[in-house]
């Protein structure tokens, strides 16, 4: 009986076992399937992406910090005057400059000065200069009637103008220094070449913005101005012999780059020049073409002056950009701005290629006109 009623359950159980499956289909429901290893990957890759994505974001709307450079200030062009006075002349000059008064007469009455650091900053007066012939023609048949005159070596003024004048002084001033001054007196001014005529002057003669060579080499720039004098003719075997007399001889140079800089503290020093009574009677017994105009104006010099600078600032700039770009490549600059501040900086040369921010730029071309606040140099 056990035996049967046992039989009869394991059959029951094994039915079950059997018939589950079918059920649970049957009933239209399944168990959730379990995820795979690959599906679990991607679900965590493309969770990470996300993060990702949200950092970058935060990053961006983060203030940029430019990198930092090494600016150090440029130093402002600072001049202490002091009165030169000799009993003749007397005017003001930087301190610390030299002064040369050659022992000539009072009609040619000269005088120089300079900064012994640097002879390029210079500015040179002279009242009258002579003996120039009026063509290349007169001065060979000069030469030839009086080979020994010191006169039939210098080179004619053709024509009258104050550009033909200085497009000689470097023959001129050469025999004067050997021959008469005998000194290192005048500056040579080789390869004197005209940026600009700035116009006129009352007394006569244009006012030059030149460029030339310095005795040392550099280029210069300079303001340059006399006015040419034709007293009249005399003529023999056909040419006129009667010379030229060249008046209110006044230069002003420095090295060329600089110029802009040190024109109005020289300007500044013609302004000041006065003659003494003495000076006055002296050369009055040697000369009486301009003594009526310098003895009714004692600050002629000081109009001169003014005239001059307002002449200056009518100037073209297309010059001065050239010169600063010179000056830069020869120097080794690159010259930039700060676009926050407006600052001009001259920067070493490679600077724009390891400077990887953005606040300094590449200057324009109007830009080299203004001046420069200080220098970017390299770190360490």
């Amino acid at each position: 009986m056990k035996k049967n009623v046992f039989c009869c359950l394991f059959a029951l159980l094994m039915l079950f076992t059997v018939m589950l499956p079918l059920l649970a289909a049957c009933s239209g429901e399944s168990a959730p399937p379990v995820p795979s290893k690959s599906e679990t990957d991607v679900d965590e890759t493309d969770e990470d992406e996300t993060d990702e994505d949200e950092t970058d974001e935060d990053e961006t709307d983060a203030p940029a910090q430019d990198v930092k450079v090494n600016i150090r200030a440029a130093e402002p062009l600072q001049v202490k005057y002091e009165t030169f006075n000799n009993g003749m002349v007397s005017f003001e000059v930087p301190k610390g400059w030299k002064v040369d008064v050659p022992a000539v007469g009072y009609a040619s009455y000269t005088f120089k000065a300079y900064d012994p650091q640097n002879a390029d900053r210079m500015f040179l007066f002279c009242l009258k200069l002579t003996g120039f012939l009026k063509s290349e023609a007169a001065r060979a048949a000069f030469a030839n009637l009086y080979p020994a005159a010191f006169y039939g070596r210098l080179s004619a003024v053709e024509p009258q103008t104050t550009e033909a004048f200085y497009a000689v002084w470097h023959n001129n001033a050469a025999l004067a220094n050997t021959e008469q001054i005998k000194q290192n007196y005048f500056p040579l001014l080789e390869n004197f070449t005209v940026i600009e005529n700035l116009g006129k002057l009352p007394l006569g003669g244009d006012v030059l913005r030149a460029s030339c060579d310095g005795g040392s080499g550099e280029l210069l720039q300079g303001l340059f101005t006399s006015s040419v004098y034709d007293a009249g003719s005399y003529y023999m075997y056909g040419y006129d012999f009667a010379p030229l007399n060249v008046y209110h001889n006044i230069m002003m140079t420095a090295p060329d780059a600089e110029f802009n800089d040190w024109l109005p503290v020289m300007d500044h020093c013609i302004g000041t020049v006065q003659f003494s009574d003495a000076f006055m009677q002296g050369y009055l017994r040697e000369e009486e073409t301009l003594v009526a105009t310098v003895q009714a104006n004692q600050k002629i010099y000081d109009e001169i002056s003014d005239m001059i600078m307002d002449s200056w600032e009518k100037r073209s700039n297309s010059y001065d950009i050239i010169s600063q770009k010179r000056s830069d490549a020869t120097l080794g600059y690159e010259r930039v701005y700060d676009t926050e501040t407006g600052d001009i900086y001259k920067a070493y040369n490679g600077f724009t290629d390891d400077y990887t921010g953005s606040r300094y730029q590449t200057v324009t071309d109007d830009m080299y006109t203004a001046a420069v606040s200080g220098y970017i140099e390299k770190n360490g």
